[in-house]
């Protein structure tokens, strides 16, 4: 499978405004590039996800990644959240669980952490109770392509809602079609073969998510997926499969819709490996120093604990002042 950048003027949410990163779904951020050749081949031979989807400024952070397989993503995190935070990755495969347990005296040699900072469990990832994952246990959850493999996806989000706390952020990297997938696709021997037969239409997903308690998700990236497969492709017919980077966040005081309040923000440029330029998602571009308006949501979002040291919010929310028509309005 290949992938190239996806114009979102075709997609979900209208006509973009700053462009997307074009190889976003194919390699990780160069920071992350570094810390993989710390992994031991055994880890890193068996990933099937996109990318890497690690939000930033997860120091001394507590972190579940669902679908872990091998641990790639779960030993990323080990090494930014630092030997302060901690690292639970979730999986029902047995032996992915083994190579990933079998790895961790490896990997934490090679990050120069005194003690593991990580842990495994077998478990499903609509049942996080019985796995022993309680509610607001966490403060990041991630997922690589863990919801395309599951069929009762509603239950997923509400149980990563409750396990997140307060102000915590979902960030995921999921495969999504550009409609529903009708009877013959789900069931076609192919689809199944390749893990296509259970993808959900993002629009979907997007009221979905905000079913399960998850107001305003965002886009972060996007990229089409295009198969090499000649016999896949006709078998698609028409139906488009995107890869989506999406942040959610547990945020109780979020609205439906964007809304203005005059407020604005200032980027400091202090998010690690981010100094000139943050990205919070394909419509909200920060540069440092540089004041940007933005709408009741994203003020918010920038006012959780994660960033709020990062960015200076100028403004409250006692005036309303109708719908955010965008920064420059």
């Amino acid at each position: 499978m290949t992938t190239m950048c996806w114009d979102m003027r075709d997609a979900y949410f209208g006509a973009l405004e700053g462009g997307l990163a074009g190889d976003v779904c194919l390699r990780p951020s160069e920071n992350l590039e570094a810390l993989l050749l710390k992994l031991p081949p055994g880890v890193l031979s068996q990933f099937t996800g996109c990318g890497s989807p690690i939000p930033e400024s997860i120091e001394g952070c507590r972190v579940l990644d669902l679908g872990c397989g091998t641990g790639r993503d779960v030993f990323l995190c080990a090494a930014l959240t630092g030997p302060k935070g901690f690292v639970m990755g979730l999986d029902s495969e047995p032996s992915m669980l083994a190579v990933a347990r079998g790895s961790v005296e490896e990997v934490m040699k090679n990050f120069g952490h005194p003690e593991p900072n990580v842990a495994f469990r077998e478990g499903s990832f609509d049942a996080l109770t019985d796995a022993g994952l309680y509610k607001e246990d966490f403060d990041v959850v991630i997922s690589n392509r863990a919801l395309s493999m599951v069929d009762d996806k509603l239950k997923v989000l509400k149980e990563v809602h409750r396990v997140l706390k307060r102000g915590g952020e979902f960030y995921s990297s999921e495969l999504f079609s550009d409609r529903r997938l009708p009877e013959h696709l789900k069931e076609d021997p192919l689809m199944k073969e390749r893990g296509l037969g259970k993808t959900l239409y993002l629009g979907d997903f997007m009221r979905m998510a905000e079913r399960a308690g998850i107001k305003d998700p965002r886009i972060v990236d996007a990229c089409p997926a295009e198969f090499d497969d000649p016999a896949l492709t006709k078998t698609l017919g028409e139906v488009r499969f995107y890869a989506v980077t999406l942040r959610l966040f547990k945020i109780a005081e979020l609205e439906e819709g964007e809304e203005d309040y005059g407020q604005s923000v200032l980027y400091n440029g202090t998010l690690e490996g981010f100094t000139e330029c943050f990205k919070l998602d394909w419509r909200n571009i920060f540069y440092k120093g540089v004041e940007r308006r933005v709408d009741g949501n994203t003020a918010k979002i920038l006012s959780s604990p994660r960033y709020s040291a990062h960015f200076t919010l100028i403004g409250d929310d006692a005036t309303h002042l109708g719908p955010f028509k965008g920064p420059s309005a």
